[in-house]
């Protein structure tokens, strides 16, 4: 079959990237002044809307609350909120107190707020977050707890902020230098990554997403998204706070509960903007029995990212919702990280999602695209082309430039990429060469877009979630029947869900079945408590079975091999 067109796998976008604003806070005192509505908070039958001037002057507050307290400028406040007004103020209030904010995942209800705590305190010590905003629960936790309550010096919760008098606004100052907050890619590792987003970072990536969107005055977005993690927090918030327009926000729980009341939300208002991992849209057709009373063809941007894109998800989604009014040319396939503050390349909008079908053999053992058909084919899904200002490269492992159909590592160069890691020169000095951003995926550059083969880094992506396999490789190692060092995480792909099932095989000398099945859901169990994440697949392994370099590390992907040959 033909092959695609040789050339520098090299993509560069002719749009210069000219964000209104220098800093969020600016474009926030913007935004109070174009008088558009902003943010409506849907908690089940209860709705809480917030002007851009409301959560300026709450922001106010809180800085007030901060300072009285005496925090230091680039001290960091860890914030651990729920999908809330307290959360958008908290932030801002914190940039204002000319401290740095850390948005944390919420607490899952599985294992309970204490192990939890226990788990993010390495996040905390990182940071070296002296100051938490949260809400009482957490608080009463932190108390009882004597390594958080000595690392936590300043614990601060709604009921503190009554009766403060927001501060003079003149008070802060920020420039697009600051950092604005940082944003963390793991919860549990032994030495977790801030991404330090800088507010000129920010801005300018807004304004990619919202350009590369053709936003309008005329848009009204949706999203359950988490606003802890980027594709939330940036994507719909900031965004919507540097491009001012109508954001209806749902908590993450309610729509994994149930999936409708996410789609039900778009069409009751009207919404032309959503953002979603790949795993959501195949929730949705799974889930949604129903859809008369849908109407989603104002839906003019699905934003389809934060994991791998699945050619079969998108069909599945179309066929499904397509008698609701969702037009296939609506689902725009994204690319993007925490490093590159969020969005790196969009696909354009109206276009639809477009695939290639490549041979699978080539790509996987030659990494060479070729074009095929029938069951040799793979469907590689195209994330599209830079963002404004932004520069795509592909390189092989020497760090040389490659031609277009040759498999290698992503770089990105642009405005929106990250500083640096936080206070860590050699993660930073791994990743940041000439102006590039290292992002450790495998993809390839053919007819023009971006196309994502795989991750070199042998990170999970569950469920829009990003898993290091080696914070579930210790908390199953951890367990009494487990050989300590003898287990392997992986993610393997699962087109049926459109996301990484998350794969876990364990060395044990139980042989006893009674023994086997306990240790199994013990297993399952203790992920789910302490990394709030479930188990698709355990396998229990004689021990010495796991496969291991010479030096003695995990061999994950000789591991997956085998446990795709046995079946």
């Amino acid at each position: 079959m033909a092959e695609p067109d040789p050339g520098p796998a090299l993509l560069e976008s002719a749009e210069p990237n000219c964000p209104p604003n220098d800093t969020l806070l600016g474009a926030l005192d913007a935004a109070v002044r174009s008088g558009a509505p902003f943010l409506t908070l849907h908690q089940g039958r209860q709705r809480t809307e917030l002007s851009y001037a409301r959560a300026r002057e709450g922001a106010w507050r809180v800085a007030a609350a901060l300072k009285n307290q005496g925090i230091e400028r680039g001290a960091r406040v860890a914030l651990l909120l729920p999908t809330s007004a307290l959360f958008v103020e908290a932030l801002l209030g914190s940039m204002m107190a000319g401290a740095i904010p850390v948005p944390l995942a919420s607490p899952m209800t599985f294992g309970g707020v204490e192990r939890y705590l226990k788990n993010l305190s390495v996040i905390l010590q990182d940071a070296g977050a002296d100051w938490l905003i949260t809400y009482p629960r957490i608080k009463e936790a932190v108390a009882s707890d004597d390594t958080l309550k000595a690392q936590l010096g300043h614990v601060i919760t709604e009921a503190d902020l009554d009766g403060i008098a927001p501060i003079d606004p003149r008070s802060a100052s920020v420039s697009g230098s600051d950092i604005a907050f940082l944003q963390y890619t793991s919860g549990t590792t032994g030495r977790p990554k801030g991404v330090k987003i800088s507010h000129r970072a920010l801005v300018s990536n807004t304004y990619s997403i919202a350009h590369g969107m053709r936003q309008t005055s005329d848009d009204v977005g949706v999203s359950w998204l988490p606003l802890f993690h980027d594709m939330g927090l940036i994507g719909a918030l900031l965004r919507s706070i540097c491009h001012p327009g109508p954001l209806h926000v749902m908590p993450p729980e309610r729509f994994i509960v149930k999936p409708m009341g996410w789609l039900k939300l778009m069409s009751e208002v009207g919404a032309t903007l959503s953002p979603a991992p790949n795993f959501a849209y195949d929730l949705c057709t799974a889930r949604i029995a129903e859809i008369e009373d849908l109407r989603l063809d104002r839906w003019r941007v699905a934003l389809n990212g934060s994991e791998p894109v699945h050619a079969p998800t998108l069909a599945r989604f179309q066929e499904k919702f397509g008698p609701a009014g969702f037009d296939a040319s609506a689902m725009m396939p994204v690319y993007g990280m925490a490093e590159a503050t969020l969005a790196v390349t969009f696909t354009p909008v109206g276009r639809g999602a477009s695939t290639l079908a490549v041979d699978r053999r080539a790509l996987e053992e030659q990494s060479r695209v070729q074009r095929a058909n029938g069951g040799a084919a793979r469907m590689a899904v195209s994330v599209g082309t830079p963002l404004a200002g932004t520069r795509v490269s592909i390189v092989d492992d020497a760090g040389r430039p490659v031609q277009a159909g040759v498999v290698g590592e992503v770089r990105v160069a642009g405005p929106s990429v990250m500083d640096g890691y936080f206070r860590n020169e050699a993660a930073s000095a791994a990743v940041l060469k000439d102006g590039w951003l290292s992002t450790g995926d495998l993809g390839f550059i053919a007819d023009g877009q971006l196309f994502i083969a795989g991750r070199a880094k042998e990170m999970v992506i569950k469920a829009g979630r990003n898993l290091y396999p080696y914070d579930v490789e210790r908390v199953v190692g951890e367990l009494s029947g487990v050989r300590l060092g003898g287990v392997a995480a992986f993610g393997r792909e699962n087109e049926s869900t459109g996301t990484d099932d998350l794969v876990v095989v364990a060395e044990t000398s139980e042989t006893d079945p009674t023994g086997r099945e306990a240790l199994t859901r013990a297993i399952r169990g203790e992920v789910l408590a302490v990394l709030g994440v479930g188990v698709d697949d355990v396998r229990l392994w004689p021990v010495g079975s796991v496969p291991r370099t010479s030096s003695g590390k995990i061999r994950r992907k000789e591991c997956a091999r085998l446990v795709t040959e046995a079946g």
